[in-house]
């Protein structure tokens, strides 16, 4: 029975015909400790009204604003047509375009029901929410973590071996990339369909109060420790380290390329005027045997 007593089960009568008056007038008693209907409506999600709960509601919908209206200017301008293409850059433009389209199902589809569920506690959404709600976020973000790892490698590639990247970054190898980031992503977060479940608790003890609550149910705690601790490794622990490093590698190859342009325009430099001096000695003989 939900706990605002919708719906015609043997609790709604139950409230409906007054069987639990003795029981709620002045608050809910569960054994010595009474449950004055502020705690209850507390306990059981009526957050509305709080300062917090506007706050966090209005960052929310600012973010899923901005959030959609940049996802979809960015998709529109990277899928726009171009005159002139060079492969490296359509494959960034490709790895840009999966990122905002990992976004654009945070925004849609993930933020909504956050931001529901903030306000009602009790999921009604339903089981099969329940179970891909989560399973999308986790899969969005790896997706981005894993498209930016791409693109980094794309990056440094194109600056260690310029002349190469245009006919290694193939449409057709970002294309399959981009698959086998979602794949992994899928694979990565499958368990999270399996263990999410809606599940029904009761407020107090003694009265047929229950609402549904969306969450992880795994056999074991041991089981859960270890899949979050393989989600921060390979989301975030092993992504972050191996970006640090492609980013080192780009600016030293960036940095030495520097140096070497340098060093060419200095020697250039001495071998100008290396040629120069005889000349200008010349011009200063000449000049002084005419006077």
């Amino acid at each position: 029975c939900a706990v605002n007593c919708w719906g015609t089960g043997p609790c709604c009568k139950g409230w409906q015909e007054g069987e639990f008056d003795n029981q709620t007038q002045g608050g809910v008693w569960n054994g010595s400790q009474e449950l004055g209907w502020e705690e209850l409506e507390k306990m059981l999600f009526l957050f509305v009204k709080e300062p917090v709960t506007i706050s966090l509601t209005v960052m929310y919908l600012v973010s899923f604003v901005v959030g959609f209206v940049g996802n979809i200017m960015s998709l529109r301008v990277l899928t726009r047509k171009r005159r002139s293409r060079v492969s490296s850059l359509s494959a960034t433009r490709s790895l840009l375009i999966n990122l905002a389209v990992c976004d654009l199902m945070v925004v849609c589809v993930c933020m909504p029901i956050t931001v529901g569920n903030l306000i009602y506690k009790a999921w009604v959404y339903g089981d099969f929410l329940c179970r891909t709600v989560p399973f999308i976020q986790a899969v969005s973000v790896s997706a981005s973590v894993l498209s930016l790892t791409v693109i980094s490698v794309n990056r440094y590639y194109s600056v260690h071996n310029p002349l190469n990247a245009r006919s290694f970054f193939t449409q057709k190898r970002i294309v399959s990339t981009i698959l086998v980031v979602w794949l992994l992503s899928s694979g990565i977060c499958m368990p999270l369909i399996f263990m999410n479940r809606r599940d029904e608790i009761g407020v107090v003890e003694g009265l047929p109060l229950v609402f549904s609550i969306c969450r992880e149910i795994w056999p074991q705690e041991r089981l859960k420790q270890a899949y979050n601790f393989l989600l921060f490794c390979a989301l975030y622990c092993l992504p972050v380290l191996f970006n640090m490093v492609i980013c080192f590698l780009t600016v030293r190859r960036l940095w030495s390329r520097t140096n070497k342009i340098r060093k060419s325009k200095y020697l250039l430099f001495l071998r100008i005027r290396s040629r120069l001096k005889p000349i200008s000695h010349i011009i200063s003989f000449k000049g002084g045997f005419d006077k």
